[in-house]
């Protein structure tokens, strides 16, 4: 298991020391980020390691680094040596760390870090992409005896992130740090402790504090939603593949805290996947066992499955995969999850006889059709491409037109349920309101699939009208339930009995 180190960017010490406070039991280790410091507190921080009370690292980050330090070489050069003066004997007093550019070489500080037992981290960062030979750059950072080396990279896609994943798990055991920055490198944060590295960087993001390098989690969300204190490189992976929002999902703090009450050494990570492709690549180099996908790659990802379930073939989108002897099998269940959720939120047992407009023509809206057209609900499909519109509505027999004001008669025709299933009004995705020209005339039940945020500006302006309203995160945990069921065999814990 890597240790968790906090970075530290307030303005004060005393700033930091409270953020410290805060987080002491989920953290192993502190970054104090000097570069964030105001100038009259840049000289003070040699009382710092002794005020912090665990091992602590010595930063002052340039801004082609990704700091904010801007006063010159000299200016930093005097702010080290005098925050790794050795005027006590007590090491504990003293940085046990201190992070010097490749290119930062002062054999003064060097030689006074070896002998007071401040070990060096020796450190590249590629704030805006892949160096063109990993190997070549590791060769330079690695030589030094005695020293740590780090890389940060910022992976451009997934298929940067397989890259970098394989290359550092073919690296020999030693003191290292390898991290991939930004949302692509999102889960080398996570799964740090596969890549070989020592420790995982965080930042006390819920204490208000800004982030001290992109893609940093905060030490709870590390601890509590990844389970990042209790699983090892051993530990079982699964994977949640889609766009970048898949970062804010909430599938996360349900699977962890399923495979926590049920006691597997497993942990599920977001992989924000750019294409398909890239997305088995970057899963298979961290040796996923299962994977969970949304948009927009529930139907990109069949062609590379060996198999898939009747429920993929009938909707044409996939959203559940698990590896076997013979390659990944694809599943789908968000078909029972919207059925089960639906039926739970109207109070019945099937849609005879509903009149149903369903927005949406993609992945989430397959296995909406299909559940409405199982439970014989009368159904028009309304999506901004027609001819998608016309060719889901015409593998059921439901009508199909526009998503727009000449669709008005037919809402008001097919206006017991209105079924929300595109990605507009997400957190993090297209914003608005997709029925905007529809007035909703309060006898209308509406579900929209978004669960982030809680209330769409869909939901918002219906439930104003007196609608029935259920967002999401119901469906969200049926068919979650039905995920761990496929990857472990075992019965779904009651954690994912969620209320939307």
């Amino acid at each position: 298991m890597a240790a968790v180190c906090l970075s530290l960017t307030g303005k004060t010490i005393a700033e930091n020391l409270a953020a410290l406070e805060r987080y002491r039991n989920k953290v192993d280790l502190v970054e104090l980020r000097v570069d964030w410091l105001e100038p009259e507190e840049q000289f003070l921080v040699r009382s710092f390691p002794a005020l912090a009370g665990l091992p602590a690292i010595l930063t002052v980050r340039r801004r082609v680094d990704c700091g904010i330090f801007d006063e010159g070489e000299g200016v930093r050069l005097v702010i080290i040596a005098k925050a790794l003066s050795y005027a006590r004997s007590d090491n504990r007093a003293n940085f046990a760390y201190v992070d010097l550019e490749d290119d930062f070489r002062v054999p003064s500080i060097e030689d006074a870090c070896r002998v007071f037992g401040t070990r060096i981290i020796r450190s590249r960062h590629y704030p805006k992409g892949m160096p063109d030979s990993l190997d070549a750059v590791w060769s330079g950072l690695s030589s030094e005896p005695g020293v740590i080396p780090k890389l940060a990279v910022t992976p451009q896609g997934s298929e940067d992130l397989a890259s970098l994943i394989s290359w550092a798990k073919t690296l020999p055991p030693r003191d290292r740090i390898v991290v991939g920055m930004g949302d692509y490198g999102y889960p080398t944060r996570i799964l740090s402790s596969r890549l070989g590295s020592m420790l995982s960087y965080s930042s006390a993001l819920s204490f208000g504090m800004p982030t001290a390098a992109p893609g940093h989690i905060d030490p709870d969300k590390f601890a509590d939603t990844y389970r990042g204190r209790e699983t090892t490189k051993d530990s079982t992976v699964y994977a949640l593949g889609g766009g970048r929002s898949v970062i804010g999902s909430k599938s996360p703090a349900l699977h962890n805290q399923a495979f926590r009450e049920a006691g597997i050494d497993a942990v599920y990570v977001p992989f924000p996947s750019d294409s398909a492709k890239g997305f088995f690549d970057a899963i298979e180099s961290a040796g996923a066992r299962g994977a969970a996908v949304t948009v927009p790659l529930k139907e990109a990802i069949i062609p590379y499955l060996c198999c898939t379930s009747s429920e993929v073939d009938d909707i044409g989108a996939c959203n559940t995969i698990l590896k076997t002897d013979s390659g990944w099998e694809g599943f789908n269940t968000d078909a029972s999850g919207f059925e089960r959720s639906l039926l739970e939120f109207l109070g019945r047992d099937s849609l005879d006889g509903m009149r149903v407009t369903l927005v949406g023509a993609g992945g989430a809206a397959k296995s909406v059709a299909l559940v409405l057209s199982r439970n014989r609900a009368s159904c028009v499909i309304l999506n901004r491409s027609v001819s998608k519109a016309k060719s889901l509505a015409n593998r059921y027999g439901f009508r199909w037109g526009p998503c727009d004001d000449r669709s008005l008669d037919l809402v008001a025709d097919h206006g017991d349920l209105i079924v929300q299933a595109t990605s507009v009004g997400m957190t993090g995705g297209t914003p608005g309101d997709p029925l905007d020209w529809y007035e909703f005339q309060g006898r209308e039940a509406v579900f929209d699939l978004v669960y982030r945020p809680e209330r769409t500006e869909l939901l918002t302006r219906a439930e104003k009208a007196g609608c029935r309203v259920c967002n999401g995160y119901p469906m969200l945990c049926h068919q979650a339930a039905e995920q761990f069921r496929i990857w472990t065999g075992l019965t779904p814990p009651e954690v994912y009995r969620g209320e939307g």
